[in-house]
């Protein structure tokens, strides 16, 4: 058994002047997040549930760009449109809907590609028992 190590996310966060708004970076890259309305924050930039989505929209993206595609086949252009739709009075995350547009795919590949996305993505498997996620692929010329 192996006691090796290796990070594979190394984030940094910190507030920022206005209230409910902060910072958040890693190698090369900074966003800023805002904390929702109803917790305090300006709701203004990505909140935390934006970041979380945007984290499974690309892994899609990556996913549905290049699985399947045989060696010298172009790659596919995708455009996912996610949103999370729940009921107004409730309090649960609601239920998250992928749009994906997925040029080059047919129905079928389009199904094998969601199939393989969900075995694969990390994220997706850590959260669908608390965000279910539902795929509405549209394949080939489909990029609007």
């Amino acid at each position: 058994m192996s006691d090796k190590t290796t990070v594979t996310s190394n984030l940094h966060g910190r507030t920022t002047d206005v209230r409910g708004r902060y910072v958040i970076g890693g190698p090369g890259f900074e966003i800023l997040s805002d904390g929702s309305v109803r917790s305090g924050g300006p709701g203004e930039e990505a909140s935390s549930l934006d970041l979380l989505v945007a984290s499974l929209v690309s892994c899609a993206l990556n996913a549905f760009r290049y699985d399947f595609v045989e060696n010298g086949q172009p790659e596919r252009q995708v455009e996912i449109f996610a949103r999370i739709e729940r009921k107004v009075e409730g309090d649960y995350l609601g239920t998250l809907i992928m749009e994906c547009f997925i040029d080059g795919a047919d129905n079928v590949t389009a199904d094998e590609l969601v199939a393989e996305y969900k075995k694969r993505c990390r994220i997706y498997n850590a959260l669908k028992d608390s965000l279910p996620v539902v795929f509405v692929p549209h394949t080939s010329g489909a990029l609007r």
